[in-house]
């Protein structure tokens, strides 16, 4: 067992604010609907917390848990199928999803309602935190399925996946989170072209915008094949195979360059099959996260199936990339 806090300090204070609103201009609806609501996540992390805990050992085997056996299992069983997770894992992450439609509901009302808009900004700011927690998560699963159990990075990731599955902490997400948020809006700001002297990587360093972990890891992994790969499919929100396709259909018809909006309707796309989504009026993190589980599911049916193209995505590229430098600063 271990306590699960289901909200913090600083949350408690939010949402007491927005239920003294509530109660005032909509106590029979948005105010009984965030009673519910709050309450039903604090049961819920009740349920998390008395599940068994992943890190203590029962003593129910002959051979002690330890974090290299909890290591060796998830890799062997199979981390990405449900039925092999621990249930503290998988009501966990329900938890955090429960928690996730709470700001929702907050955050829509705050667009909605005058009284509320001066909390958007708080509601948003805990919303981002649990969302990249949850892609955390599911960065840590990809990391881990992907490995041989051998590789430096092992323990790493299963330590700090076991850690979020342990604690429902936000913690890990911190690592890479703010980087990838900063790198996505500043994808929004550039225009890029494909079919010019420039590639991705030395598009995104010309930036000024771009913080130093970017630049380092670009200047040191950025002529990689797979960083380029990934890097094309995060910056034009298309899969190798449609770019591949996109420039196939250059070359035929004598087009030296395209930008992102060109390859869309060259490629003759409906919204729904560009990585990030259809709709771009969705918060861009929603669309970020998006991008990344495509992109995620993509990159494993390229490794599962020996196929061309990039078999990891940026975010795993960067998360590894981190970890390798802690490893030898």
């Amino acid at each position: 067992m271990s306590d699960i806090i289901p909200f913090t300090k600083q949350e408690l204070e939010l949402i007491a604010q927005c239920r003294e609103l509530l109660h005032v201009h909509d106590p029979n609806l948005a105010a009984s609907l965030l009673d519910s609501k709050v309450e039903d996540l604090e049961m819920l992390a009740g349920i998390v917390g008395r599940s068994a805990s992943i890190t203590a050992d029962l003593g129910l085997s002959s051979n002690p848990r330890s974090l290299e056996t909890l290591a060796a299992k998830l890799i062997n069983q199979g981390i990405e199928e449900v039925v092999n997770l621990p249930a503290k894992a998988s009501l966990g992450r329900s938890y955090s999803i429960s928690k996730l439609h709470l700001y929702g509901f907050l955050l829509k009302l705050s667009m909605e309602k005058e009284y509320l808009a001066f909390q958007e900004k708080r509601i948003l700011s805990c919303y981002y935190a649990i969302l990249f927690s949850l892609m955390a998560e599911d960065l840590f699963i990809s990391i881990i399925s992907d490995s041989r159990g051998h590789e430096n990075w092992t323990r790493r990731a299963t330590r700090d996946l076991i850690m979020m599955w342990e604690k429902r902490s936000n913690a890990q997400a911190d690592s890479f989170a703010p980087r990838m948020q900063h790198l996505w809006e500043i994808r929004n700001t550039l225009v890029p072209v494909l079919g010019t002297l420039l590639g991705t990587s030395e598009l995104f360093q010309l930036s000024f915008r771009l913080p130093p972990t970017w630049q380092d890891f670009l200047q040191e992994r950025g002529k990689d094949k797979e960083v380029v790969y990934a890097l094309d499919e995060f910056l034009f929100s298309l899969s190798y195979e449609q770019l591949k396709n996109l420039r196939a259909i250059m070359e035929a018809e004598g087009i030296s360059a395209v930008s992102r909006e060109e390859a869309h309707l060259l490629l003759k796309l409906r919204p729904s099959q560009l990585l990030e989504g259809p709709n771009a009026n969705d918060l861009p993190a929603i669309r970020l996260y998006r991008s990344f589980l495509r992109r995620n599911t993509l990159a494993k049916l390229r490794r599962d199936s020996d196929r061309p193209g990039p078999r990891c995505t940026l975010e795993q590229h960067l998360l590894l990339y981190l970890w390798f430098k802690d490893e030898y600063s």
